[in-house]
């Protein structure tokens, strides 16, 4: 409080005047300008560091989180047998799908530049996806030991868990050998002919369902049919791009060329190209990929786009007769995901995928939910108003704002349930979950974190490795064994027989 004595009028003169008013406008300009500071925005320079120190408490605590769940598939979904193979359960389902294993794994891959354990693991998961899908490349998940019984009208017994065709799944397996001979380059597995054989069957499917109206392909073989007109699908045109007849969710397509699929296959088709010239001394099948990329490549920019609103998007499925399915959804390849599977940016259009990552994350898409806790894109797979942590994931990895990854980074935390990710949870509550046991997205949240400059765990600190074991009795050298010998039925379109 300022106090200003008294005086007595009578000795009051006009220098004494003016010294007070002097006086009086010097306390007003103090006490304003200090109201002014107070109420004047932080610098550039105090928001920064604001913002900075935001950033690290929620990567901070983000990086506790992840230090859980980065472990997940090691220490609940892998085992390791004595033939070099290992078998990743996908969680609460017993099988082994090609997809998810291979991206459950995915954040380990760079653990093995310097560690034999995880060099081990890594193989051994890349070794039985190869004799899986040199079994039947048809099938999207497998069993670990043989099953004498099985489902004639879904093509099941045997090892094959599931027999539903999704084409992605050759695409992981081709990401997963890449990326994990770039990191450990002294690896001899591509010199393993289990592998040529594999990636050689991979790509003899996709010559043939480039031509699907040519294919025998039929699942089920009985009613009640899945895909929409029949056990075929219905007909389609020819486009250069590689038929599919369930999505990575394993439902049933709308149309036959799932873009996003294509498009991720097309990026691995120059690494396949390249290993078939300098290791496997194979041109004919180097030819074949290069060819192969090139006819997805055309085939998307001539049959996989439609304007909206003035702005050309990419089509989540098309059938190359003038039908486009505008939707998007969770499980990855995704079209917004787009970009996380190509990083090179090579085989997409980046201002096709800007206008439709602004379309997909909008009401235009019929499976983009807003709710009172979290808005995001679902799947058919588990219904309306339904968000998966995966697509907040792949919208965090795909954003080019620090502050919306940041955002989706703290959304994702908070819909864990007893810390680790489910499937998907209810955009009004985020409590309603399905899936307690799903190790992919609790691996890919992993893999963001890691992005953004934290640690979430080292070999040196990880969990004790399963110990490797006798593989079940019925074919204990599984990957030496001739494969005829594995296959459940014959597949006369691509002249793979059991024996």
């Amino acid at each position: 409080m300022v106090v200003i004595a008294s005086f007595k009028p009578q000795q009051y003169s006009l220098l004494d005047h003016m010294h007070a008013v002097a006086f009086i406008q010097f306390l007003l300009v103090l006490v304003c300008s200090r109201a002014l500071k107070s109420t004047q925005k932080p610098s550039n320079t105090t928001q920064q560091r604001i913002s900075e120190t935001h950033r690290r408490a929620l990567l901070g605590r983000a990086s506790v989180l992840c230090s859980k769940n980065y472990w997940q598939t090691l220490q609940t979904c892998v085992e390791r047998f004595e033939d070099a193979t290992a078998f990743v359960r996908t969680g609460d389902i017993e099988g082994m799908w090609i997809r998810d294993s291979a991206a459950q794994l995915h954040p380990y891959i760079p653990l093995a530049s310097d560690s034999p354990e995880f060099q081990s693991l890594l193989e051994g998961a890349l070794r039985s996806q190869a004799k899986y899908i040199a079994i039947d490349p048809y099938s999207n998940a497998y069993h670990k030991k043989w099953q004498n019984y099985g489902d004639a009208r879904l093509l099941r017994g045997g090892y094959v868990f599931t027999a539903n065709y999704e084409m992605d799944s050759g695409a992981y397996f081709l990401r997963f050998l890449k990326l994990y001979t770039d990191v450990v380059p002294t690896s001899t597995i591509l010199r393993e002919p289990q592998v040529h054989e594999a990636v050689t069957i991979l790509m003899q499917l996709y010559r043939l369902e480039q031509n699907h109206n040519n294919s025998q392909y039929k699942y089920p073989l009985n009613p009640p049919w899945e895909l929409p007109g029949g056990p075929s699908g219905k007909p389609v045109g020819y486009t250069g791009m590689v038929w599919n007849a369930f999505r990575p969710s394993d439902d049933p397509h709308t149309f036959g060329y799932h873009i996003p699929g294509n498009l991720f296959l097309a990026s691995y088709l120059p690494f396949v190209g390249k290993v078939a010239k300098e290791v496997w001394e194979d041109e004919e099948l180097a030819s074949y990929a290069d060819e192969l990329r090139d006819d997805i490549l055309n085939g998307v920019e001539k049959y996989g786009t439609k304007s909206v609103d003035g702005k050309t998007v990419y089509c989540y499925e098309t059938d190359g007769l003038g039908n486009c399915n505008l939707m998007d959804d969770a499980n990855v390849p995704s079209l917004l995901s787009i970009p996380y599977l190509d990083p090179s940016g090579e085989h997409y259009n980046r201002e096709v995928y800007t206008n439709t990552r602004e379309f997909i994350l909008s009401d235009k898409n019929p499976w983009f939910f807003q709710g009172s806790v979290a808005s995001g894109i679902g799947s058919p797979h588990t219904g309306h108003n339904m968000i998966w942590p995966m697509s907040l994931i792949m919208q965090a990895f795909t954003s080019e704002s620090p502050k919306e990854k940041l955002d989706l980074i703290n959304l994702v935390m908070s819909s864990a349930k007893d810390e680790f990710l489910r499937e998907s949870f209810n955009k009004d509550n985020r409590s309603k979950t399905t899936r307690e046991w799903f190790a992919w997205p609790n691996a890919l949240f992993a893999e963001l974190v890691m992005g953004q400059g934290s640690s979430c765990g080292t070999a040196k600190a990880a969990p004790t490795m399963p110990e490797v074991k006798q593989r079940p009795s019925d074919h204990p050298q599984f990957y030496a064994a001739d494969v005829t010998t594995l296959r459940y039925r014959s597949i006369p379109g691509l002249g793979l027989m059991k024996s």
